[in-house]
């Protein structure tokens, strides 16, 4: 095809704001490294979250027609290698070229969330806060960010090892920075450079005397949360990387007052900063979500502190009636137990636990693809009872040759007793010598039989052919 051709209608998907299809020439390098900037979703037509994801991905290529970053997608059931040579490990998959760099999402999947990660990627890693406009700009846009305040004209070992943090961590937090005076009074910064975490209407100044760029990251690593968010079923794995249990309230879509009080309550705590350093907080109503994390049924309303370092968690009791009764005291006790160890942890990572959630997962990945492709779950089903009965058949079937040799041996018996003409009569495959009795029918059947030694056989050989004798005289 031409070259020509193709271009002009990538253009034209582009101009219209539709998803451009990719196939396996997204293996050229030259493609995504030269040719402007992509961001592209790898998935399967049978799977359920790639399914749900479609309307967010064709909003992203509507908001982003006007930009120079083309959306695209890539069926990996008709170009598996595309997915082997970008190290696609699950779906969907969202990666973004520019620049001869890629940058991989794994954020929320909606389409807000999708510009927000592009316009990070577009950008420079740090921002510039000019004066107290610019800064409310960024605080209705921004729901968390960092900032760093210094003075223009001087060098700062500080300001050149949080630009790095910035440019290494432009993907997971917001940076800034500024030399208005306006601002730092305004964020309540006492000294110059200053580094803070501003959330929620108040800054955290960043007060740690290790000023390495690892001690800044791990510091940025762990303040970028916000103090509350509700998450949906991929927000929560944005914690995966935390030394800190996450204490998740469980909720309806449709709050009750039950409900509402209860996450009301954690978000009191949470902004209160009482256990601030020592635990994260955050809401979902994603039933599913939170048994797949624990391995067990649950139900809103709950609260669960999970830990994802060693895959633990505690679950919210009490000894009231309902929940109605519950109050934000026995919240921060349930907290503080756990803070103590007070309360013993469930889950963890032992072997059979490992394998439990491989069966857990299992059964889910199967219900996820019936909910969108019921057909292929039902034949997959008849196809592999059908070699389950095959492989049944096979091991409870008798041996052949085995069968053959019994067949044989009855055969052999059979005639001996046609010609031998009554009596004893010698079964030499058994070493054995059987005598017939006329049953009440009077057809003749063996009563007994006894293993000769080999120097008895020729004696009761005799003795039978002589009784064989006496009766027919």
């Amino acid at each position: 095809m031409d070259n020509r051709f193709v271009l002009l209608s990538l253009l034209v998907c582009v101009a219209s704001g539709k998803v451009i299809d990719l196939d396996e020439r997204l293996n050229d390098e030259k493609v995504y490294k030269h040719g402007g900037s992509w961001i592209v979703m790898f998935y399967a037509p049978w799977c359920a979250y790639c399914e749900k994801m479609k309307p967010a991905w064709e909003a992203t290529a509507k908001h982003l027609a006007p930009t120079p970053v083309h959306v695209a997608r890539v069926d990996l059931t008709k170009y598996p290698s595309v997915g082997e040579h970008h190290k696609v490990e699950g779906m969907p998959t969202i990666k973004m070229f520019h620049d001869g760099e890629v940058f991989d999402y794994d954020g929320k999947r909606d389409s807000e969330s999708i510009l927000e990660f592009v316009r990070r990627v577009m950008n420079p890693p740090v921002g510039s806060v000019a004066n107290l406009p610019s800064l409310k700009s960024v605080e209705k846009s921004q729901e968390v960010f960092f900032i760093l305040s210094f003075s223009a004209g001087r060098s700062s070992q500080l300001r050149t090892r949080y630009q790095k943090v910035a440019s290494n961590m432009r993907m997971q937090a917001n940076f800034f920075e500024t030399s208005s005076k306006d601002v730092h009074e305004k964020l309540d910064l006492k000294a110059t450079p200053s580094l803070a975490v501003y959330r929620d209407g108040r800054s955290v100044v960043y007060d740690n005397k290790n000023l390495t760029q690892e001690a800044i990251e791990e510091w940025v690593q762990a303040e970028r949360y916000p103090l509350c968010p509700h998450l949906d079923q991929f927000g929560i794995y944005d914690y995966i990387h935390t030394k800190r249990p996450v204490v998740v309230t469980l909720i309806g879509k449709i709050r009750t007052s039950k409900e509402q009080k209860l996450a009301d309550y954690v978000r009191f705590i949470a902004y209160g900063l009482k256990f601030y350093g020592d635990f994260y907080f955050a809401t979902t109503d994603e039933v599913t979500l939170l048994r797949r994390m624990l391995l067990e049924y649950i139900s809103k309303p709950a609260i669960v502190a999970w830990d994802f370092e060693t895959r633990t968690y505690w679950i919210f009791k009490t000894d009231k009636e309902s929940f109605d009764d519950v109050t934000q005291e026995d919240v921060e006790n349930f907290l503080g137990a756990i803070k103590s160890g007070e309360i013993p942890a469930s889950g963890g990572e032992y072997f059979t636990r490992r394998f439990y959630r491989m069966l857990w997962l299992m059964v889910e990945m199967v219900m996820d693809v019936y909910e969108t492709s019921p057909w292929v779950v039902i034949m997959s089903g008849i196809v592999m009872f059908a070699s389950l009965a095959f492989c049944a058949m096979v091991l409870l079937s008798p041996d052949p040759e085995k069968a053959n040799a019994l067949a044989s041996a009855q055969i052999e018996r059979d005639q001996l007793r046609r010609e031998t003409p009554g009596g004893f009569y010698n079964d030499e495959s058994s070493g054995r010598i059987h005598e017939e009795d006329e049953d009440e029918d009077g057809s003749g059947v063996v009563a007994d039989g006894a293993v000769l030694e080999p120097e008895d056989t020729d004696e009761r050989s005799a003795a039978a052919k002589a009784k064989g004798k006496l009766k027919h005289s």
